[in-house]
């Protein structure tokens, strides 16, 4: 069945939606899951299409915007595939294949915009020396907003046409063996997904919890929510072993957290949160490749700026100024530099001595990568991986609760960690944040999630990595022939995937590009399919 020329559209309309940047809370939106059940719903088939979307999430497991940049736009790859799949009946696997090429274009697409928000940063500059509040405003939001609908919709829309029309002939002419090869590439893909994430998490010692994982799932056949559980036991005994507490060590210094002062001065609790909830909804609205967050920033701090600074505009100008400027950090947990920075603002502002506008661009330029790779580390390359491998099985299976529910769990969590740091910020200050990050504590943290996220991602690549060998070899002395993938399987079960993804996570760790991995691996599973090995 094609798609109408109205539902293509419509579907190149939601992708623009779902992609306005809207902090955590629009990024649930782009969760290929969540997306699964939506077209469900309106394609008349949601458990297939919740399946088909958790799929073609194991593939985008790990996806996280590390400094900026989108490493694959998992939005396009779902907004193409799971249409396409439901009206041409194609099975999963093969979803995921047709999802990987558009899940790279769309990183161009996000490039295009960002680079013409450059425009908009330079524009809100000169909307600050004019103190055109409105303008700002403007900048930081509905002109992005406008400039996504000309960079996606019209692109994403002619896919849309061009695909759905095309998907149904080829599949009426091409050969068995084409198919099958195309299965199997399907089928190996998700695998590739599990893997990028554990170099993400980046420590090669871990690897033997993802071994672990990936045999006793495969050999027990454990259940998600029991590897979890074996997951958080291992990582618990992992810690303690490893960073054993030594005699004469002082327990972590507590008093960080304590209030210097809250929110007693120009500024009331309100103020603070109101900046907060601006700051993590719209910093990456106006994202650009030349100043990053600073439109958003810049944005999003306005409204408390103008009420520190009423009634002197030079301050004013220079102060909105100075958030414009570029800007880069993890927005949860690192929001709490905003906090202190908002913090120092109000000093300056107040009349301090010892304290100018340098020390607050000091601030945010000194401790935006400390943070970005502490929040990015933590949220987005372990914790998030590690929530989705307990609802994703859940959604393969056909549950609409567990889609629905995986992705805003993430961000509903990252949103409330992000509030907690900006109020933290604020109180704390400079010197304390640096407290904080230097804690030993963090690294029994970080360790701990690095090894239940392992033997988790391991768990999965037993079930959603798949690789059999067609081969067979004749035997006279056994009166027939003798399959491979069973000798495989009788030596070690799942003995060929495990295998495959080692070798993918070392092409990885040497710098190895995924789109050349992903053409090697189609080309050899087409010649295996042709040749009946696969």
């Amino acid at each position: 069945m094609e798609l109408s020329v109205l539902s293509c559209f419509l579907i190149a309309v939601w992708y623009w939606v779902i992609n306005c940047d809207l902090g955590n809370l629009g990024r649930a939106l782009m969760n290929p899951c969540l997306n699964g059940v939506l077209f469900g719903l309106v394609f008349g088939d949601v458990v297939t299409g919740t399946i088909i979307g958790a799929t073609i999430n194991i593939m985008y497991i790990s996806i996280a915007a590390v400094g900026a940049n989108m490493p694959a736009d998992d939005s396009l790859a779902a907004c193409v595939a799971i249409p396409i799949a439901l009206t041409s009946g194609l099975d999963p696997a093969t979803a995921v294949l047709l999802a990987t090429p558009f899940g790279i274009l769309g990183t161009f697409m996000d490039n295009a915009r960002r680079m013409v928000n450059g425009y908009w940063n330079r524009k809100a500059h000169r909307d600050a020396q004019a103190l055109n509040f409105k303008g700002i405003s403007m900048d930081g939001t509905i002109y992005p907003f406008l400039t996504q609908f000309i960079v996606r919709v019209p692109i994403v829309f002619a896919i849309m046409l061009g695909v759905s029309r095309g998907t149904t002939a080829i599949l009426d002419v091409v050969p068995q063996w084409l198919l099958t090869g195309l299965s199997v590439v399907g089928g190996i893909l998700p695998g590739f997904g599990l893997v990028l994430c554990a170099t993400f998490i980046g420590k090669k010692n871990f690897l033997p919890f993802f071994a672990l994982g990936f045999f006793s799932m495969k050999i027990f056949g454990f259940t998600t929510l029991v590897a979890a559980v074996f997951g958080i036991i291992l990582a618990i005994v992992y810690v303690q072993l490893a960073y054993p507490k030594q005699e004469g060590e002082e327990p972590f210094d507590m008093s960080i957290f304590k209030k210097k002062g809250g929110f007693e001065g120009a500024l009331t609790k309100r103020d603070c949160h109101r900046t907060a909830w601006r700051v993590m909804l719209g910093h990456r609205f106006g994202n650009s490749l030349e100043a990053m967050y600073g439109t958003g920033v810049g944005y999003a701090m306005m409204p408390a700026l103008r009420k520190l600074y009423k009634g002197k505009d030079e301050e004013l100008k220079e102060a909105i100024d100075r958030h414009l400027l570029p800007y880069i950090s993890e927005m949860s947990l690192g929001n709490c530099i905003m906090g202190a920075a908002l913090a120092m603002e109000e000093e300056i502002a107040a009349g301090s001595e010892g304290i100018d506008g340098d020390d607050v661009i000091t601030l945010k330029s000194s401790l935006m990568g400390p943070f970005a790779g502490f929040g990015d580390s933590l949220l987005w390359s372990t914790y998030a991986p590690v929530v989705r491998t307990v609802f994703i099985p859940f959604a393969l299976g056909g549950s609409v609760l567990a889609a629905l529910l995986m992705e805003p769990f993430i961000r509903f969590s990252a949103c409330l960690a992000s509030i907690w740091s900006f109020d933290l910020g604020y109180k704390m200050g400079k010197r304390s944040l640096i407290a904080l990050l230097r804690g030993g504590w963090m690294k029994k943290l970080m360790a701990g999630a690095g090894v239940m996220g392992m033997f988790m991602l391991g768990a999965m690549g037993s079930s959603y990595c798949k690789l059999n060998l067609a081969l067979s070899i004749a035997s006279e002395t056994l009166g027939g022939a003798i399959s491979i993938q069973e000798k495989l399987d009788g030596i070690l079960p799942g003995l060929l995937p495990f295998v495959l993804m080692m070798g993918v996570y070392s092409y990885f760790e040497k710098g190895g590009k995924y789109l050349r991995l992903i053409i090697i691996t189609l080309v050899a599973c087409l010649v295996g399919a042709f040749l009946g090995i696969v």
